[in-house]
Parts: C-alpha cells; sequence; structure tokens
C-alpha cells in the first residue's frame, strides 16, 4: 500500500470512527439509530461460546433476557445465518460426547436459544403463554450433581417452577416433549448421568432419533434433528447450522514443543507459554456443511463473533471448506469482532513480548499462523473495543484477577492489511451498576451495522473471479472421543482395582487426558493402594506417591493419595508413564567408576526383546536412554550406564519417563520437572552455554514423547 493510499485509508478510518460513536451516543434515546428498519444485508456470522449467542441475540443466560426486546445482530440485519462451533468437550457437552458419537452440541443449543424469533413464539403458542422464559429456563436448567429422571426427560416442562409449569400450554408442553418421550433405552441410558443441560439433552435426543447404537448421525439426521428442535422453538430454518456433522477434537501445539489433545484441558492445563497453533483431530469426513458454504460464498457481510481465539474461532475456520469460501467471496465486507480480555490459557501469552498478553494485531497473526493462506483474504475491519472512558479503577480490579484488555495496536494492524476500528462497544450502564465491563450486544451490532454500511458503500468492489486455491491442511484421523473412552472402559475391565470409586476416579482421569492412548493400558494388571505400614518405596531418588511394580504388574498408590483427587491423579499418571517401559531391565547395579574421579556408575542390563513387556519398540526404547543420558557400554549392546558424581543423585531412567509422562499431560501433575523445564521457553541467546545443551535436551525428549509416545505430533 503507498502513502497515499494511507493517508486516504486513515482518513476513511477516522471518518468511519466518528460515524459509529455518532450512532453509539443516540442509541439510549434511539434504540433505532443504526437504522429505522433491519438491513437488507445477507449476514452471515462465525463463532462459539457466549459471546457468539450474546451478539446475535442479547445473553439469553441472564434472567432478565427473555423480558428485554431483542437485542444483537438479529434485530439490526434481517437475513441472518450462523456457524457454529462443533468441538466443545466440557461440562454436558464433555459428558455427551464421552458417551455419544457426536459433534459438541453445546455451542449449538446457545446461539439457538438467542435466535429464537419472539414474535413468531408469541403467535404459536398464544399471547397469554410465556414462552420465552419457558423455552430459556427448560434449555438453560441443570441438574447439577444429579441425573434427571425419567419423568423429566419425558416431560422436559416438569423441570420449572410450579407456576411456570401451569401457565405452560398443551401445544408448548407436547413441543418440547417431543424427542424425549419415548427414548429407546439405550439413548436414555446415556442421558441419564448427572450434570446435564437439559437443553443439549433436547438436542441430542432430537439428533439422534432413528439412528443405530454406535453409530455417527450423517449431516442429513443431525441438521434433521436441529430442524425439527428450532421450528418447535420458532427458530427459522436454517438459520443455525453447525459447521460439520463430525465429531473432532482440538489438538494444542504450544511454544514449548508440547501437543495436548482437548478443548477443556487445554483450558485446565496452564503450560505457562503460548500456543502456538491450534488443529483439529475428525473422526469422520469433516467436510463443512453445504448450507454454510453457501451462504459463505453469498454473503454481504461475514462477522466474526468476540470469542475464545483458539477454541471457538480457529476450529470453525479449520473446517476444510469454510476458509476457501470466505476467501472466494472478494465482495462481503469482513469484519473481525475482537475480544475485549485476554483469555488464560489462549491469549495470554505474547509471542513478541513474554510478560503480557495479545493485543489486537496478534489475533490477526494466530490466524495468519493456523489457517491455510495465511489470513489474506478473511478480514477487511478489525472493530475492537475503546476502555477511554471506563474508569482505571476497574481496569485494576481486573488486573487483580490477571485480566487484562486486548489493545488496539493500529500501527501494526493497518501494517497486516486490516482497517482498524474502535468503539465504545460496552454496557455503560452495566459497568457502572455492576463494575463489569463486557460487549454490549445492542452496541456491537449498531457498530457493525454501521461499519458494514459505510465500508461497503465507499469500497470499490471487485468483480467476481474464479475461485483461488488454497492448500488444504489435512487433519488427521483419529476415533471420536465416545469411541476412545469405550476402548478405555474395555481396557480397564479386566484389571483388578481396589474400589468402584477408584475405578471411577481413574476413568474420569483417563477421560480428562485425551492424549493417553488405550494401548498405554496395556501394561499393567491392575492398581493397589498400599497402607503406609506397607510402603516400601526408596525415597532416595523421588518423592512421587505411586510407582509400578513390574515383577507384579500393579501401580502402587500410596493411600495418601487417596485424600486429595489431585495427588491421585498426578501420582497416578506418573506411576502409568512408569508402565509404558514394563518388564525392559533385567538387572541394574550401581558400579565404581575409576579410581579417584570421584563418580561411580549407575547401570542397567536390558532384557532382550523378544523378553520385553514393553510400548516401546527397540530403536525408541535406545533413543529414550540417550535422552536420559544412559550410555551404551562398549562391546556390551544391552548395557547402559551414567556416570554420577559421588554424594549426588540424578533421575534413573525409568522415573524420569513415568515424570515426562505426567508432565505432558499437566503440568500441574510435576510442579518440579515444570521448573526445569521453563528453560525451553528461553531463546539460547540468552543462556550459558551448558544451558543450551540442557534445552537442546529437553526439546528433544519433548519432541520423543510427542512422536513416540503420544504419537500426536
Amino acid at each position: 500500500m503507498g502513502q497515499s493510499s494511507r493517508a486516504a485509508w486513515t482518513g476513511a478510518r477516522s471518518s468511519l470512527e466518528r460515524g459509529v460513536e455518532d450512532v453509539l451516543g443516540r442509541l439510549a434515546e434511539d434504540p433505532r439509530a443504526a437504522g429505522r428498519v433491519p438491513a437488507q444485508a445477507k449476514v452471515v456470522v462465525l463463532g462459539g461460546g457466549t459471546g457468539l449467542s450474546t451478539v446475535l441475540g442479547g445473553n439469553s443466560s441472564l434472567p432478565a433476557w427473555a423480558d428485554r426486546p431483542t437485542e444483537g445482530l438479529l434485530r439490526e440485519f434481517e437475513r441472518v445465518h450462523v456457524g457454529v462451533c462443533t468441538t466443545d468437550d466440557g461440562g454436558s457437552t464433555g459428558e455427551l460426547v464421552r458417551r455419544l458419537p457426536m459433534i459438541g452440541i453445546g455451542d449449538t443449543r446457545k446461539v439457538m436459544l438467542s435466535a429464537v424469533d419472539r414474535e413468531a413464539l408469541f403467535r404459536r403458542y398464544g399471547p397469554g403463554v410465556p414462552a420465552l422464559k419457558i423455552v430459556q429456563q427448560v434449555f438453560l436448567h441443570r441438574f447439577g450433581g444429579r441425573a434427571p429422571s425419567r419423568a423429566e426427560l419425558r416431560d422436559p416442562v416438569r423441570v420449572l417452577e410450579p407456576a411456570l409449569r401451569l401457565a405452560c400450554s398443551p401445544a408448548l408442553r407436547r413441543a418440547l416433549a417431543a424427542w424425549t418421550a419415548s427414548l429407546p433405552p439405550w439413548l436414555e441410558a446415556r442421558l441419564r448421568v448427572p450434570g446435564h443441560c437439559l437443553g443439549n439433552l433436547l438436542l441430542t435426543a432430537a439428533i439422534f432419533r432413528g439412528v443405530r447404537p454406535g453409530r455417527t448421525p450423517t449431516r442429513t439426521e443431525l441438521e434433521r434433528g436441529l430442524a425439527a428442535v428450532a421450528d418447535a422453538i420458532c427458530v427459522p430454518a436454517g438459520r443455525v447450522c453447525a459447521a460439520t456433522a463430525a465429531p473432532g477434537s482440538l489438538i494444542y501445539e504450544y511454544a514449548n514443543g508440547v501437543v495436548a489433545t482437548g478443548q477443556s484441558r487445554a483450558a485446565r492445563a496452564r503450560r505457562g507459554c503460548a500456543v502456538r497453533r491450534v488443529r483439529i483431530s475428525f473422526a469422520a469426513d469433516p467436510q463443512a456443511a453445504p448450507a454454510l458454504i453457501r451462504r459463505l460464498r453469498e454473503a454481504d457481510l461475514i462477522v466474526y463473533a468476540p470469542g475464545s481465539l483458539y477454541s471457538s474461532m480457529l476450529p470453525v475456520l479449520l473446517t476444510p471448506g469454510v476458509v476457501e469460501a470466505i476467501r472466494a467471496n472478494r465482495r462481503a465486507v469482513k469484519i473481525l469482532g475482537a475480544n475485549l480480555w485476554i483469555q488464560e490459557g489462549e491469549t495470554d501469552m505474547s509471542f513478541r513480548e513474554e510478560s503480557r498478553g495479545f493485543w489486537v494485531s496478534e489475533l490477526i497473526e494466530a490466524y495468519g499462523r493456523n489457517v491455510a493462506g495465511g489470513s489474506a483474504g478473511l478480514f477487511d475491519v478489525a472493530l475492537a473495543t475503546s476502555l477511554d472512558t471506563v474508569p482505571g479503577s476497574i481496569i485494576r480490579n481486573y488486573a487483580l484477577e490477571d485480566k487484562h484488555p486486548i489493545h488496539l495496536d493500529r500501527a501494526r494492524v493497518r501494517a497486516l492489511g486490516v482497517m482498524p476500528v474502535e468503539a465504545s462497544l460496552f454496557s455503560g450502564d452495566r459497568w457502572q451498576r455492576d463494575s463489569m465491563i463486557h460487549h454490549d450486544p445492542a452496541r456491537f451490532a449498531a457498530a457493525i451495522r454501521t461499519v458494514y454500511e459505510r465500508f461497503s458503500g465507499s469500497r470499490r468492489r471487485p468483480r467476481k473471479s474464479g475461485t483461488t486455491r488454497f492448500a488444504r491442511v489435512v487433519a488427521p484421523r483419529a476415533p471420536s472421543a465416545c469411541a476412545r473412552m469405550e476402548a478405555i472402559d474395555a481396557a480397564l475391565a479386566g484389571k483388578a482395582i481396589a474400589s468402584a470409586p477408584l475405578r471411577r476416579m481413574l476413568a474420569d482421569f483417563l477421560w480428562e487426558n485425551p492424549d493417553v492412548r488405550p494401548e498405554h493400558l496395556a501394561y499393567f494388571d491392575g492398581v493397589r493402594i498400599v497402607p503406609d505400614a506397607q510402603w516400601r518405596r526408596s525415597r532416595e531418588w523421588d518423592n512421587v506417591l505411586g510407582y509400578y511394580d513390574p515383577d507384579t504388574r500393579r501401580i502402587m498408590l500410596h493411600e495418601q493419595t487417596l485424600q486429595n483427587r489431585g495427588s491421585l491423579k498426578s501420582n497416578f499418571a506418573v506411576a502409568l508413564g512408569e508402565t509404558l517401559l514394563g518388564r525392559y531391565i533385567a538387572r541394574k547395579r550401581w558400579a565404581e567408576g575409576l579410581p579417584g574421579t570421584g563418580y561411580r556408575a549407575y547401570e542397567i542390563e536390558l532384557r532382550p526383546p523378544a523378553e520385553r513387556e514393553c510400548y516401546l519398540p527397540d530403536a525408541s526404547l535406545r533413543s529414550y536412554l540417550r535422552l536420559a543420558q544412559m550410555m551404551p557400554r562398549p562391546g556390551a549392546p544391552l548395557r547402559y550406564f551414567r556416570p554420577v558424581p559421588k554424594g549426588t543423585g540424578f533421575l534413573p531412567c525409568g522415573i524420569l519417563f513415568g515424570l515426562a509422562f505426567a508432565w505432558v499431560l499437566d503440568a500441574v501433575h510435576v510442579p518440579a520437572l515444570d521448573f526445569e523445564m521453563q528453560i525451553l521457553q528461553w531463546p539460547a541467546s540468552r543462556l550459558l552455554p551448558y544451558q543450551v545443551r540442557a534445552r537442546a535436551r529437553h526439546r528433544e525428549l519433548v519432541r520423543f514423547f510427542r512422536e513416540d509416545v503420544f504419537r500426536n505430533g
């Protein structure tokens, strides 16, 4: 872009921002300040989570939502369609994908509720029926620590308070019970577990209607089920579209080289370093929904809703076909709704500056790192929130909770070919009342409309041309979460485990750590809880309260681990890692070093390959031993040794393997090892020569576990 072009763009941006602020300044007195009637533009909104549903039709999780007028993009635009993320695996949605071969449905539920056509609902179920409040409370009802009863599933209105239940019309009651009134026994058993959201259960029952046990619903079956529920609650046909029908799991790659599977796991496990990229492992053909692709190609306006960068936004774009359709549409105005706050575990660590979180330009750059072909053709405008009028006391209060705003760095955003627009998108009355700053759906939608109408009217629209082709990122195939857990449960079924509660806790641990493969469970026969008086584990090398006994093929856990769920998980993770080496050592011993050197040698002799019980093939085992700083004995191919200065300690290769296995799963399991691994985040230029060598060894260890142990590299 030349100097004159940049000057024109800067002037246009300034004029545009003034226009947006003028509209927002009049919203309080005139809710239609952006336009007297909804705009006719064809709009596609992409995203997931609460951010997407809120900017569409207001935050439906708020009790007063049903009593307030429609607000958000659905008020400002008449023709809105939504592409929703399908890779959520936490909470109620996670319990469903754990037990059923399906997509994550929670984000779709939130969007469908926000997208209800209130006037149509009023006409269908009658003026005297509080239909919207009934639908809201049924869809949001959570069962907490208990499972839904059979009666509640067959008649969902039973969960309502008596007055609202009595006010429900027979027609609405029948409509809400249409999919759960006669569930097949196999499906009912999978839905009647604690912790569910009733709206998720209704959607799941509709999707699986007529589907045989164990089979993933086809795209047709998924769309048919969503359409049935949408019709019952008066969501316009085709408005809400799940990005794909293929179950998929997010795979995060961190700057330290660790690769970890699972959206909710990434949110729990604080890696202490930036996310480099994310990809999706699909269980079936991951093609995007044809309706979504068609609408993206025909859209006048494409909006990326504010939301979690790696767990809500990028998963939609990583669905094959979506980015190609966006780029093929060269006339649409494409607006990135920038997040207001950094998100812990996702955007809280910058690649450019370790001490801070993302800025808006880094959101754009993250798309460039993750999407085939980079960010070219994806964004015209970055719409960010101005915090100029927010009192410093509120910003300080957020900072005390480690929440910091994502600042708009104008110059760098412009250098990326995107026009920066900053506006006061938060609700003034809410921050004054609650000292909280969030996107206000009415202000966000009014700003989007203003940007669209002024930007589209002033820009030159190029003629359509052939579709530009970009290399597609081929996602690795993997079993669905449900299929994996069925294999996990089968592997655990034959093992001697001390009690049923312990068996359930171990199954939960294996669900929470999707990188543990079913075949990782083949090298132990049971788990034993050992009383303190019988604990014989030496504390010479470690203080871990779990280990693997190759003689009995049992994982041994100290009784103390039962007192704390976190301790149980951490120590089981270490011991499980040790089982993968299994029975690989024939004997081990200490050998004296050369006289006067002050060294002794720790020596092991491997079993011949045919006699081992080990997850690693011979070549991988020998590679690992070298990483553990064990050196082969010349002339003795099965013997390895390591010199150790007298009076010091070290980690034997078996313990190191278990610790590294647990650390890769979650750094919180092994804080001492995590302290050592922090060196991975330092550039070589800032390290001493011996630290550079240690860093290289640690990096190779991470690569080994990624490729040879977890096989997710």
